[in-house]
């Protein structure tokens, strides 16, 4: 099984976002809602000089303003449907950690908690600490929470983006892999809550303990294995360790490193970058093909 580096290198750079500084908005959205927050928060905020914040760039969708110890204003960089509804699910959260409940209404952004905290390194982790942050997903009854759809964030596999992932990745195994994470979403096979992204600077930590997880935009009732997969890429950590359904993990870290590769086909990617890529993902999506069956048991 070959995994071709062979890639143009003429495809078109996805343009990034105008890193403006958008203090100016966070100002007046922290002025407009200061009736809304509770007085010793409004008293802060009134003498918050948000030039001082520090910015986060949150992906495509939004900028997010940290006032140490204070509050984060969330801005939109367009306008966001899903925003009041995210804000909903965080209110009705009932977690053993912190969530970025937010602190205002939601009128063309929204001040949110401040959670303390740290992302947790990269490539290690208590196996025990990990285990039972997927048992308590696993087991959280979702019943009238205000979630998110599968797939929300990347989309479902096409067949434009198979047959693009064909010429990477040998013998169909692209095709396969889809059609199994497909099926297991529409027959809601270990339906639960997903966060979406669990891993990384997602995840608050102070001195080894999980203080508060954020960025809650792509929760949804999904295949809960997959909070074990994104746990297991970030920490290291052996997913038979953390998780009843490591197989099925498995073949969704697979599918995750092929979105990844259909996210670099369409970049300027020179073949070292392609290189250094497939080294990363090759070995999961192997693993996945071969744990597609064993996957059901």
């Amino acid at each position: 099984m070959h995994f071709r580096t062979g890639i143009l290198d003429n495809r078109p750079r996805t343009r990034g976002y105008n890193r403006t500084m958008p203090a100016v908005h966070a100002m007046r959205l922290s002025q407009q809602l200061l009736p809304t927050v509770s007085s010793e928060l409004a008293a802060e905020l009134q003498t918050y000089d948000w030039q001082c914040a520090r910015v986060i760039e949150r992906g495509k969708d939004h900028t997010v303003l940290v006032a140490e110890d204070l509050a984060v204003a969330r801005i939109p960089r367009r306008s966001d449907p899903n925003l009041d509804r995210t804000m909903r699910l965080l209110e009705d959260l009932r977690l053993p950690w912190q969530v970025p409940t937010p602190l205002s209404v939601v009128d063309g952004g929204v001040i949110q908690r401040y959670i303390p905290g740290t992302a947790h390194p990269h490539g290690s982790g208590d196996v025990a600490a990990l285990a039972e942050i997927v048992a308590a997903f696993d087991a959280y009854d979702v019943t009238d929470l205000d979630l998110n759809v599968p797939f929300a964030q990347r989309g479902r596999f096409t067949r434009t983006m198979l047959s693009a992932l064909d010429t990477v990745v040998p013998d169909h195994m692209a095709w396969d892999i889809a059609e199994y994470v497909h099926g297991w979403t529409d027959e809601r096979l270990g339906a639960g809550l997903v966060h979406g992204d669990l891993a990384g600077h997602n995840m608050h930590w102070v001195d080894g303990e999980l203080i508060g997880i954020l960025d809650w935009d792509y929760a949804a009732v999904w295949d809960t294995a997959l909070n074990a997969t994104y746990l297991s890429l970030w920490h290291g950590v052996a997913l038979e360790d953390i998780t009843p359904v490591p197989n099925r993990a498995k073949v969704w870290s697979g599918a995750l490193g092929l979105y990844s590769l259909a996210d670099a086909l369409t970049w300027d990617v020179s073949p070292a970058g392609w290189r250094r890529l497939l080294k990363k993902v090759k070995p999961r999506i192997l693993a996945a093909h071969r744990n597609l069956h064993a996957a059901e048991d």
